[in-house]
């Protein structure tokens, strides 16, 4: 659907297209980019072009000729989200791709390295957000060369030295996974359109191919471990929703895999969608940004996802056609639960491929995504063509990966074969923190026992403890989990109900 133009936004120009001299612009690159002069402002007023997510032009960047304020902007800035040069590349069209902090940078780029896509975000401080934004369009591309500026040193009130450009430069490399990209710091002048000015083109070609991948890692030597000793790290955790299982793994912390194993039919669903519940209701630190929740819920539809949540928050199975609620109450309940940016649902249908699910992971994260979701591994590789086990080993040492590289928590379900083992290997309780097995009788006469669910810890790396840790019930009428007490869990075990006598 084209979007409707702003009154004061002056259309996409279609040429004829004229050299930028004062940038020592040419004409073929000017279009490209579909930069032209602002007609009667002067021959060092251009208008750079913006576009929205649909590719509809939505506003303009305007450069004021000297002796004005610098830049205007003309149309919808806010909703401006593709960066600039974006529609004249397509979706990984090559192996590379240039990330610059200004327009002029990117059709200087282009102009000096030949026909290599080359875009530019809005600014070094809005670099984070519109990187974000475009996230899997720049992660299409095998390599990702940042070239910001090399801007002078500034100094903060608390003597703290910085230099913006290079620093939004690292920001936008941490996005993407380890090796993915590479930072160029101009050594001669301080940014690309500097060096094609002064006719350095061949010095920038150099640089550029130079330019080294950036990674975080790095090596120390033991020796100097003592203030990281005796300064231990605070992990970010919260605790689980019931103490029994909390009690034996002191929290869901984030870099942690977390697996959730159970035969099909069990109620993990339930389960799940306590355990998400939970994290979005939990109390945000002041001044910290709330971390937001990614679901991929690969047999549900997004609605089931999403009324799962609602259901907690009304205390009532919303699903259920005998549930009684009006419309302003579903309003209600959506309102408090999902009319945010704390949830993150993955639109699943369609592939399930391994890389493709990744991919996922790591937008998701860049959306701010602490906890993930991912219910269940068994459907992906079943969609894959090959060795069942080799393919959950593969997936599962990805997402153990991803967790440290991104410090996030993944949940993860992995189905049980009819025997009660997962799936033919042990790849998964290896790799995997936490392995929480679900049992429940569904077969059982007794109404009360049909819906207890067991929780039993089968590998537990930070404690050590495993075992039984908590037993809960499901309880019809507000489809909410409850824990069982102490004395209900004798009744339980002891293969009694509620309303028989105690055990002796």
């Amino acid at each position: 659907m084209e979007a409707r133009q702003p009154s004061n936004l002056r259309p996409t120009p279609t040429g004829p297209y004229r050299d930028l001299p004062d940038r020592a612009i040419n004409a073929k690159t000017a279009s490209r980019f579909n930069v032209t002069y602002c007609g009667e402002s002067g021959p060092d007023a251009h208008l750079y072009p913006y576009y929205d997510g649909d590719g509809n032009h939505i506003a303009n960047k305007v450069r004021k000729k000297l002796g004005e304020p610098r830049f205007v902007w003309e149309g919808n800035q806010r909703d401006a989200s593709l960066l600039f040069g974006q529609t004249a590349f397509p979706k990984g069209s090559a192996k590379q791709i240039t990330i610059t902090e200004g327009e002029c940078d990117a059709m200087a780029v282009y102009q000096m390295m030949g026909d290599f896509p080359v875009v530019s975000v809005r600014s070094a401080s809005t670099a984070v957000k519109d990187v974000r934004n475009n996230y899997e369009y720049l992660n299409s591309f095998d390599q990702i060369v940042v070239a910001f500026d090399k801007d002078e040193a500034k100094l903060s009130a608390d003597g703290k030295v910085s230099y913006p450009g290079q620093e939004a430069a690292e920001a936008v490399a941490r996005l993407f996974s380890p090796g993915k990209c590479r930072v160029l710091t101009p050594s001669l002048y301080k940014d690309a359109n500097d060096y094609l000015m002064n006719k350095k083109l061949a010095e920038f070609k150099k640089e550029w191919w130079a330019a080294p991948a950036y990674t975080p890692a790095g090596l120390v030597m033991a020796k100097d471990l003592w203030d990281d000793i005796a300064n231990p790290p605070e992990y970010e955790t919260i605790p689980y929703p019931w103490q029994g299982l909390e009690d034996k793994t002191f929290g869901l912390r984030l870099s942690e895999l977390v697996v959730v194993t159970a035969k099909t039919g069990i109620g993990k669903t339930s389960i799940l969608k306590e355990l998400e519940h939970h994290v979005l209701s939990m109390p945000v630190e002041e001044g910290k940004e709330p971390p937001a929740l990614g679901l991929m819920h690969l047999e549900e539809p997004n609605r089931d996802t999403a009324m799962g949540l609602m259901s907690i928050t009304a205390n009532k199975p919303l699903h259920l056609p005998c549930a009684e609620y009006t419309k302003d109450e579903l309003r209600e309940y959506f309102d408090v639960t999902l009319d945010n940016d704390r949830v993150v649902i993955w639109d699943h249908f369609g592939s399930n491929d391994i890389d493709e699910v990744l991919a996922k992971v790591e937008h998701m994260h860049v959306m701010g995504c602490k906890y993930i979701v991912v219910d269940h591994l068994s459907i992906i590789v079943s969609d894959q063509k090959g060795d069942e086990r080799k393919q959950l080993d593969e997936i599962t040492t990805k997402l153990k990966t991803k967790c440290m590289e991104l410090n996030i928590a993944i949940i993860a379900v992995v189905h049980l074969s009819r025997s009660g083992e997962i799936r033919g290997t042990a790849g998964i309780e290896q790799l995997a923190n936490l392995v929480v097995r679900l049992e429940r009788d569904n077969n059982d006469i007794d109404d009360w026992r049909r819906n207890v669910t067991k929780l039993t810890i089968n590998k537990n790396r930070f404690s050590g403890q495993t075992g039984p840790a908590c037993w809960l019930h499901y309880e019809l009428e507000t489809g909410r989990l409850k824990e069982l007490t102490p004395e209900e869990v004798q009744i339980y075990e002891a293969g009694q109900t509620i309303g028989e006598e105690w055990p002796e």
